[in-house]
């Protein structure tokens, strides 16, 4: 008995070629495939970046720099309003109070936050990527100050606007909340300026109509005191505009 084998088809050499043409194609067809994701990634990084230095940059640095502009003249104010409130004086005291003024912004981080819960942030650049958090890492802490602010003016709004002299107890109360928003100012002044440093560093352009719009809000209210600070390590710094 004698067993017959199969003939490879068109002979061995012509099988294998086809084999190696099947498994080339396959290659291109996975390498493609590999472009494809890395142009995507390439795409939805370039589109995170954009997001976050549109939010640093018309956003958060804008309200930074409101901030550290704002500093003196808010700290200065605090001051008189309390030489009067420790004279007793309820009529001036509450006239300044209800002069005062802080701007109500919100700071946020939902591009970094974005980026991180879509996963870009682990196919950017190491280095970049590390210099996004810096910057925004006293963003979710400034907004927590910005809603203690706003429930510090709360309190000292809170004077009634009748009455004669002050009492003891409205004196300690209106002092405690003075204070409290002197802590506020500096506590947000300080992080701010970190803020701007990063930004500088990173060299992330503040946008101009934004800042001059926040600087405008602030004369209003404080007048001549308003200055615009030069942002910087040193006195050579300066904050870039677009």
């Amino acid at each position: 008995m004698h067993l017959k084998f199969p003939k490879p088809l068109h002979g061995w050499r012509a099988f294998f070629g086809e084999v190696g043409v099947i498994v080339l194609g396959v290659l291109i067809a996975l390498g493609a495939q590999q472009v494809a994701e890395n142009w995507d990634w390439h795409q939805k990084v370039d589109a995170a970046i954009a997001d976050m230095n549109n939010e640093l940059g018309s956003g958060d640095g804008p309200e930074a720099y409101e901030r550290v502009v704002l500093h003196d003249c808010v700290g200065t104010y605090l001051d008189r309003l309390r030489a009067s409130v420790e004279l007793g004086d309820r009529s001036k005291s509450r006239s300044l109070v209800d002069r005062f003024w802080l701007p109500n912004r919100t700071w946020d981080s939902l591009a970094r936050d974005a980026a991180n819960s879509a996963d870009v942030a682990a196919h950017m650049p190491h280095e970049r990527m590390l210099q996004y958090r810096i910057a925004y890492e006293m963003v979710p802490d400034m907004q927590r100050l910005a809603e203690k602010e706003l429930a510090d003016l709360g309190h000292l709004r809170a004077l009634p606007a009748s009455g004669g002299q002050l009492t003891s107890a409205e004196k300690l109360s209106e002092i405690a909340a003075i204070e409290a928003l002197k802590l506020d100012n500096d506590t947000l002044a300080r992080e701010s300026h970190f803020l701007l440093l990063r930004m500088k560093m990173m060299d992330l352009r503040l946008s101009k109509r934004f800042v001059e719009h926040h600087v405008r809000a602030a004369r209003r209210h404080y007048g001549a005191c308003i200055i615009t600070p030069r942002i910087g390590s040193n006195s050579g710094g300066q904050t870039v505009l677009d």
